[in-house]
């Protein structure tokens, strides 16, 4: 008799898990949804939430959630992280007047206390972009983990580099309203491609779609 493993974990998709976040949400009699509180009634845990997603704040926004006005001391790169997701969202830099829900969780008065202007807080954000991931870490047996979800930070860096992209048919957000883009393994993650900037590119929702394990 042969022994065989068999998964039999059911598959959680993206789509389900944006599901029970509004569904909390709505259990808490609003649309904002603190990391905390989804902990004590969600169905999933928060870090497989951010796995899925790279960050809260991506799943959040994701799920249509808005953030917590009476919020003051947010910190720099939870700012930069909203900014990032709206940027990837539009395809192009935000307006200030974009800067609300669905695109992003924050308004524009965030940056402006942190950042003396809007156009002042761009330019901190573009200051840092530039600034690659920091290394992996390495493993016990010196192998460097290969995590299969990219960082929002390298999210950001593959598509800037595409342009905001897709580099299958040419559309971006900026010119096709509610293209949503995805990243794209060159060498499939199932066969040993790391997720890195080298071995990523920009795709959309379309053209993905079916693509599987095929180069």
């Amino acid at each position: 008799m042969k022994f065989q493993f068999e998964d039999t974990r059911p598959t959680v998709t993206s789509e389900s898990i944006l599901a029970d976040l509004r569904r909390v949400a709505a259990e808490l009699g609003g649309t904002r949804l603190p990391q905390n509180q989804y902990r004590e009634r969600g169905q999933f845990s928060h870090s497989v939430v951010k796995k899925r997603f790279g960050s809260w704040n991506a799943a959040v926004v994701a799920a249509g959630l808005a953030a917590d006005p009476s919020r003051r001391n947010i910190p720099d790169e939870e700012l930069f992280d909203n900014l990032r997701e709206a940027w990837i969202q539009l395809g192009r830099q935000p307006r200030r007047s974009e800067m609300g829900p669905p695109i992003s969780r924050f308004g524009r008065e965030p940056y402006v206390r942190r950042f003396g202007s809007w156009l002042a807080a761009l330019r901190a954000f573009v200051g840092i972009t530039g600034s690659a991931d920091q290394p992996r870490s390495e493993t016990a047996a010196g192998k460097a983990e290969n995590p299969r979800y990219a960082s929002l930070r390298l999210r950001f860096q593959v598509m800037q580099r595409d342009s905001f992209r897709c580099v299958t048919c040419g559309r971006s957000p900026a010119t096709h309203t509610g293209l949503i883009l995805h990243l794209d393994h060159v060498v499939p993650f199932s066969k040993g491609g790391r997720t890195e900037l080298a071995n990523l590119r920009t795709t959309c929702a379309d053209c993905n779609l079916g693509k599987g394990d095929a180069l």
